[in-house]
């Protein structure tokens, strides 16, 4: 601020010169003309030692010095008015006037006093308002007006700053106001020179606006108003207003950059203070500084009690080698630490808490600035998301119904195990009695009972997993055969124990039959779970309720093998026996049938009807699916009309195993193009599971059908994982909610929050949603409210064949084996 200053008072002058320690720097022409370009420092002015004891003498106490005649140069050419101003450190400026240039005596003596006075009035020891006010009170009495202000346009209009009056007596200061507001400032601010001076005649009295800006700036807010204006001293007031218009301009740049930073730190400190992150500023020694509202809660302090503590006994974590961490030294001056989530002990709050989060050091220390050098720590607790994610996991590897492994989890584990041992499968006896004459939630808990009863017989090494509906399966590790079929038979004997009784009080018992089988490693196990299978199925097909262990002649296990369940469904496609069967997907807004389902059952040499849970899974592992699913294709396109009868379209389940045909969209296509049947009245079903294992062939597959005009529905949402993330990536139309969710949803609050979420991102992405499972009055109320479209379930349509059906048991197994 002094350089500035010093600089612009030393232009006003004719004879100017800039001086550092080594010599001028800058200087005026007249001074260049007298003195030649860059003349040494000591031949400067050789007849003027008062001028160079003056310059010693500023330089020493830093105030402002005035001669009033030298003589400079080889010629001696006299300089009035001498002023010797300090521009801070070492830079001193020379100004006067030589006295050869001077057109006018009188107003040259008013522009030296001007000088003179103004160096007086910008050096006083006062405060700022002080100054500024006596400034315009001298550029008042030079200029001979009557009122000079400094005025800011505002939104709403024009403010005057400061302001000096000839008589203080007038206070009316809305001459000023409306002479700047009536139509003057937009042709400053609309200047090509934003720095150029304003005469205003057609006012009465004239009068002078000088803009208070610097060079580049474009836009005027601010201006001195000099009323009235005397015409014929142009030349002086302006100069005299041009510069106590630089002096004020910056002074009041200055103050609003101090109000500019001063409104930012308090919005930052209030952006801080709103976030849900816990911020601590840590000094070197360890001391809390600042904290926002997250981090009092945190660590379980209130504010006041939280400054000044040391941090080390409100957040303690220990590193990799035991030792505290020290947050202070975390990181590096200027860097910033990532804190991965780590075990943090609170001892204010009380317990043990997961923390993520940054910590980062502002710079080096310094002793002229507390601040440089701190610690910033923005801290989470993310306790919750973790254990959230860690029962995410939980729940894709376990059945939630028993808490027993799933498909998923059982063979993640066993692709751990090294060793060999022995594989346990056990699959219920009369459990579908008690299903269909008690209901699902009867089978629930006899599901449950069975799992405790496997968890009491085997070892904590040991594997247990729900592989099916009322299949199990336990994996033996390091396990000899002996000791395999003693646990087998501990789990058979207590199950036959077991009894389910009803609200009246009957009892109804179920028994097992137990498969045991040897694997060698790892690479055999999905072939000791086909073995297993096939021990159990002889189980069942001797007389059910025993052990059987797998006989590895091609001829004992060749009727109840996957082997024979191979040729047993390969007879059926190559004979025509896959039945289609149908069951209404119904418009919950009307209540009626919007589209059917497809199901399919299977009638085997006897012509028993036999249900997709049996001859699914072992086409899926003997490869044989893909050849089903065509075939069960071709029966629909053939039968298309009897199938949609009373219906806007078919929905058809697909096996993701067939997603990694290539060549299937083009044959689906063909397929229904054949048969005279538009793509739109075809909605093909995949599972959210398949969708999550063949994720790259099942995307492809769904992105071709689409293209071809195929509706596309995801079956099953909520049986796998990362659901909501399957519904934003994949090319879906429909979502069938897994019935597990839907059923008794009306009564289970958890089971609610999670399909109303469903519901909602399905409607977010336009996608609409069905509900499975609906199998009473309450579902159907409870699923129509929470904005699901359409529904299924035996509550608003069992399955029916879709060719007629002359045998009466059908009417029968059509509600038993869906």
């Amino acid at each position: 601020m002094k350089y500035a200053l010093a600089k612009d008072t030393a232009r006003t002058h004719t004879y100017w010169c800039e001086l550092d320690s080594r010599g001028v720097v800058d200087a005026s022409d007249a001074f260049r003309r007298i003195h030649g370009a860059t003349p040494p420092l000591e031949q400067v002015w050789p007849h003027a030692p008062a001028l160079l004891r003056a310059i010693d003498t500023v330089r020493a106490h830093t105030r402002p010095s005035r001669l009033d005649n030298i003589a400079v140069g080889a010629e001696l050419v006299p300089v009035g008015g001498v002023l010797v101003l300090p521009g801070g450190g070492q830079r001193i400026f020379i100004a006067g006037t030589p006295q050869g240039e001077q057109t006018e005596l009188a107003q040259q003596l008013v522009l030296s006093r001007w000088r003179s006075d103004f160096a007086d009035v910008v050096s006083a020891p006062l405060p700022q308002p002080q100054r500024i006010h006596n400034c315009l009170s001298l550029l008042l009495t030079h200029s001979g007006g009557t009122q000079v202000a400094i005025v800011e346009q505002r939104p709403e209009g024009v403010r005057v700053l400061h302001r000096a009056c000839a008589d203080p007596a007038d206070t009316d200061t809305r001459t000023i106001a409306a002479l700047v507001f009536d139509g003057r400032w937009p042709q400053m601010a609309d200047t090509d020179d934003a720095g150029a001076s304003l005469i205003v005649t057609d006012t009465q009295p004239p009068a002078l606006l000088q803009p208070l800006t610097r060079i580049g700036e474009t836009s005027c807010q601010r201006a001195i108003v000099v009323s009235p204006f005397d015409a014929s001293r142009k030349a002086a007031i302006g100069l005299m207003v041009s510069t106590v218009g630089n002096w004020i301009g910056n002074i009041l740049r200055a103050a609003d950059a101090v109000r500019l930073a001063q409104q930012r730190d308090r919005l930052y400190a209030e952006v801080v203070r709103a976030m849900s992150d816990a911020v601590l500023v840590v000094d070197n020694h360890h001391r809390v500084l600042q904290s926002n509202r997250a981090a009092d809660q945190l660590v379980g302090a209130e504010a006041e009690a939280l400054i000044g503590s040391d941090v080390r006994d409100l957040i303690q974590a220990s590193g990799s080698d035991g030792d505290m961490v020290d947050w202070v030294t975390l990181a590096r001056p200027g860097d910033t630490v990532r804190i991965d989530p780590v075990a943090c002990a609170l001892p204010r709050r009380g317990g043990v808490a997961m923390i993520k989060g940054s910590c980062a050091r502002l710079g080096l220390a310094a002793d002229d600035d507390p601040a440089t050098g701190s610690v910033v720590m923005v801290l989470r607790d993310v306790s919750h998301e973790i254990e959230a994610m860690r029962r995410a996991e939980w729940d894709a590897a376990h059945d939630g119904l028993t808490g027993l492994h799933n498909r998923a989890g059982f063979e993640r584990r066993m692709s751990q195990i090294e060793s060999a041992g022995q594989l346990i499968c056990v699959d219920l006896d009369r459990f579908k009695l008690i299903n269909d004459t008690c209901g699902h939630a009867a089978g629930d808990q006899v599901l449950r009972a069975v799992a405790t009863i496997i968890r009491k017989h085997i070892r904590r090494m040991d594997v247990p997993a729900r592989i099916g509906g009322d299949e199990f399966f336990v994996a033996l590790p390091q396990c000899p055969e002996a000791v395999a079929m003693r646990i087998a038979e501990s789990i058979r004997a207590d199950v036959e124990r077991y009894a389910y009784h009803d609200e009246r009080g009957e009892a109804y018992h179920v028994s097992c039959s137990i498969g045991v089988c040897a694997y060698l490693d790892q690479d055999s196990i999905q072939r000791a779970r086909a073995d297993a299978d096939a021990a159990m199925y002889s189980a069942k097909r001797s007389g059910k309720n025993r052990v059987v262990a797998f006989e590895r002649s091609p001829h004992a296990m060749a009727r109840s093998s996957d082997v024979h369940w191979a040729h047993r469904i390969e007879r059926a496609i190559d004979e025509d026996r896959v039945e289609l069967w149908r069951q209404p997907i119904v418009d919950l807004q009307n209540g009626r049938a919007r589209g059917y389902e497809v199901l399919v059952r299977m009638r085997d040499d006897n012509g028993v009807l036999v249900s997709p849970a049996e001859f699914i899974p072992p086409a899926e592992r003997f490869d044989l699916i893909a050849a089903l699913d065509r075939h069960i294709i071709s029966r629909i396109a053939r039968d298309f009309g009897a199938v949609l009868d009373g219906g806007r379209y078919v929905s058809i389940n697909l096996s993701g195993r067939s997603a990694s045909d290539p060549g299937l969209a083009d044959w689906i296509t063909d397929c229904f193009e054949r048969a005279d049947v538009h793509p739109h009245q075809i909605c093909i079903e995949l599972t959210e599971t398949a969708a999550a294992v063949d994720r790259t062939d099942v995307l492809n597959l769904m992105h071709a059908l689409r293209r071809a005009g195929f509706c596309i529905a995801l079956d099953d949402l909520g049986s796998g994982v990362a659901s909501f993330a399957t519904l934003r990536d994949l090319p879906v139309d429909i979502v069938k909610l897994d019935g597990g969710y839907v059923r008794g949803v009306a009564q289970d609050a958890r089971a609610q929050k999670i399909v109303q979420a469903v519901v909602q991102v399905a409607r977010s992405h336009g996608i609409e949603t069905v509900a499975e499972w609906i199998e009473d009055e309450a579902t159907l109320s409870w699923v129509s409210q929470a904005g699901i479209t359409r529904g299924q379930g035996f509550y608003l349509g069992v399955p029916e064949p879709v060719s007629p059906v002359t045998d009466a048991r059908a009417a029968t197994e059509a509600i038993t084996l869906n």
